[in-house]
């Protein structure tokens, strides 16, 4: 089993700074989606591999005292000020540890399967977690668009070395462009997605983003022998930089219903 690149205990306050600028980059998008699905008051909802927590929260605040929302990760110390009234918060690895069978109208989780080579086994125990009629809703990336509005031989040579190096860490960097492939295949049905994809200028929070993840992940890609450690100090300076603009990667969201004879 791979370990988890960017687990927080390597660097805890840069891990939980990414996992907020995280938050702010793309709650909107995963919100809009939750509302027009219908949660509501009394809902049991699930949050697998919560982050920082910010749509366990806004779960909790939607389904009242009589609905439940419970907040799954590795690594939970991001957690606490969630974990109240409604919102239970509970260590949990959803690769070896089985979840409740038919326990929720929502099963939600977040850039969580492009970390995983069991990715496939995870989604079906998702899907096994929501109840019959209940919503799964998955977010992820594809990295795959991330490039330079203008070419940028130091950017350009950081992507390239990116792909090789995260797949071998068990990731699949174009996880977000196959979700719908993979919720056909997992049996839901009234399977949709939407995408989105932004242009922003060094500095922004996707470039940040990007930087702090570069930044994370320097020893593996330094590791890999792709990159020098004097072109991802140029790159960092790039994508911190207002002058230089890029687009980021395209942000997936898939949604789906467990059938009821399933």
């Amino acid at each position: 089993m791979a370990d988890y690149a960017l687990a927080q205990h390597g660097d805890p306050a840069t891990e939980r700074e990414r996992l907020r600028q995280i938050s702010d980059y793309q709650d909107l998008p995963t919100i809009r989606r939750l509302e027009e699905i219908g949660v509501g008051t009394g809902w049991r909802c699930l949050d697998v591999g919560a982050g920082a927590g910010s749509i366990a929260a806004w779960l909790g605040s939607h389904v009242g005292p009589t609905g439940h929302v419970l907040a799954t990760d590795l690594e939970i110390d991001a957690l606490g000020a969630v974990a109240a009234g409604n919102v239970e918060v509970r260590r949990h690895d959803v690769r070896t540890e089985p979840l409740p069978a038919a326990a929720f109208d929502l099963v939600h989780a977040r850039l969580l399967l492009i970390h995983l080579p069991e990715r496939i086994a995870v989604l079906d125990a998702m899907v096994t977690a929501a109840r019959p009629g209940g919503w799964v809703v998955v977010g992820d990336l594809d990295f795959h668009t991330v490039r330079p509005v203008r070419p940028t031989p130091e950017m350009d040579r950081v992507i390239a070395a990116f792909d090789p190096v995260v797949r071998a860490a068990g990731w699949d960097p174009g996880t977000g462009a196959r979700l719908t492939a993979m919720f056909e295949e997992s049996g839901l049905r009234d399977v949709e997605a939407e995408s989105w994809q932004s242009y922003q200028r060094g500095g922004a929070v996707m470039p940040t983003i990007l930087r702090m993840t570069y930044r994370r992940l320097r020893p593996v890609l330094l590791a890999g022998g792709r990159i020098t450690e004097a072109e991802l100090d140029e790159v960092d300076e790039w994508l911190a930089d207002p002058a230089n603009s890029l687009y980021g990667p395209t942000v997936w969201t898939a949604f789906g219903r467990r059938r009821v004879d399933q």
